[in-house]
């Protein structure tokens, strides 16, 4: 019995055995592909790793356009942080109602009311081309000889001269050189008060230039475009018009302490509130050629905004303290006047 009992022991034990060493074998042979799963799976994540993304700059939003009313006047002060619409904004705006090219084979007639169907729809937010129109500016240092809204200090007398002098178009007439359509569209402008508002440089760039006898220079290029109003003439300035203003009339005059013209004029704003009317836009162009005492290449895309001006306003850009309206009874509220009872006896 001894022998038959070592002998199932022995066959016991020899099982175990078997059983362990293949439990072994089986756990050696998965945790080797367990391992090399694992590092395939690192190298294919480093292979997929997407690159870097530079980021991309967002364009800051532009302000809402505030609807301009005369109501903003009333109170002797303009919000300093009104800024009216820029006309660069306008002009683009109305360009796209009325820049339609005529077909070839449509009639004036049907190009006409195309345009004018163009013209009633609603730009600039919920603005119709019917409504006024605020555009502001700052003041320019200097009264003399340059046209525009400038001012002049007098540290002598603290005397404010503020001036409104256009750049009258009586002496060199818009060409029209620009429009969208220039068959259609092209409308020439003489006798009308320009003001130029913005100037924007397009590109610049250098070229070697030479004559007809080979002298060579270097030429610097420069395309701009300008930006501003070309209304019919303002009845409330009632001076000549001139290309140089040597001796110009004041729109209006003040005093000021020295201490605060110091602050107040660096910071003066202009209000411009005018009424659009056909053509909406005039379109000028003009080059300069260079020479080689001047060697300079300009060319200039003009645009300006057609219409009405009705008023004008100096105030102050840093509390919104109108100093001066021109005409002078623009905006300001009409007096109230009280009606006297018709059973209400009038003191002597």
């Amino acid at each position: 019995m001894s022998m038959i009992y070592k002998e199932t022991k022995m066959k016991e034990w020899f099982v175990l055995l078997a059983v362990t060493t293949s439990l072994t074998g089986v756990c050696f042979a998965q945790d080797k592909p367990t391992a090399k799963k694992e590092q395939q799976a690192k190298q294919k994540q480093t292979k997929e790793q997407p690159a870097p993304v530079a980021p991309v700059k967002q364009e800051p939003k532009k302000p809402p356009v505030v609807k301009f009313s005369m109501g903003m006047l009333e109170s002797g002060r303009i919000d300093p942080g009104y800024t009216g619409i820029p006309a660069t904004v306008a002009i683009d705006a109305i360009e796209k109602m009325t820049g339609v090219k005529k077909g070839e084979f449509e009639s004036t007639a049907d190009y006409n009311t195309r345009r004018s169907a163009a013209l009633a729809g609603k730009f600039l937010g919920d603005s119709s081309i019917d409504d006024v129109l605020a555009f502001v500016v700052p003041a320019s240092k200097g009264g003399k000889y340059s046209s525009g809204l400038r001012y002049e200090f007098n540290a002598d007398t603290g005397d404010v001269n503020l001036y409104v002098l256009p750049a009258s178009s009586k002496y060199l007439p818009l060409n029209g050189i620009g429009a969208p359509d220039y068959a259609t569209n092209r409308r020439e402008g003489k006798g009308l008060d320009k003001f130029e508002l913005s100037t924007r440089i397009e590109s610049k760039s250098t070229y070697q230039g030479s004559n007809a006898y080979g002298a060579t220079v270097t030429v610097e290029k420069t395309v701009m475009s300008r930006f501003g109003i070309a209304a019919n003439r303002l009845p409330f300035l009632s001076f000549e018009r001139d290309l140089i203003y040597s001796n110009p009339t004041s729109a209006s005059q003040f005093r000021l302490e020295n201490s605060r013209a110091a602050q107040e004029l660096p910071a003066l704003k202009v209000l411009i509130v005018m009424k659009l009317a056909d053509p909406y836009i005039f379109y000028n162009f003009s080059h300069v050629e260079p020479k080689r005492d001047n060697p300079v290449d300009i060319s200039v895309q003009e645009k300006f905004l057609a219409g009405n001006v009705i008023g004008i306003v100096f105030y102050s850009g840093l509390t919104g303290e109108i100093f001066a309206r021109l005409p002078e009874t623009f905006g300001k509220p009409e007096p109230k006047v009280e009606s006297i009872p018709e059973d209400k006896p009038v003191s002597q």
